[in-house]
């Protein structure tokens, strides 16, 4: 009988390739780098301070970000049974957009 090699530990640790150390080394030995990062830096505080000014919330945002993956998840059931339904009549999803008067671009 054949030993399933599942349960066999690596021999070296899982390192994630996300993690390095060498990042902070990198903006400091590169002052153009670090200099073109802080502006950036800059520009998205100033940003982010304009948008505030304006009322908009971080909770707020986060809130539409949970709303469009809602949609999202909703739109892709939809294309399922449109998908399904032209599978059953034989017909492309195209035909059944224009059936239903739906727009292909939503």
């Amino acid at each position: 009988m054949h030993k399933s090699n599942v349960s066999r530990k690596p021999s070296v640790p899982f390192k994630s390739p996300l993690q390095s150390s060498s990042r902070g080394k990198v903006v400091q030995d590169d002052p153009e780098r670090r200099q073109a990062l802080e502006k950036r830096l800059g520009e998205l505080n100033k940003q982010i301070k304009e948008m505030q000014d304006q009322g908009y919330r971080e909770g707020e945002l986060q809130t539409h970000i949970e709303k469009l993956h809602e949609y999202n998840e909703i739109k892709d059931v939809g294309q399922l049974v449109l998908g399904r339904l032209a599978n059953l009549q034989g017909v492309t999803t195209r035909d059944l957009y224009e059936q239903y008067g739906l727009d292909l671009e939503d």
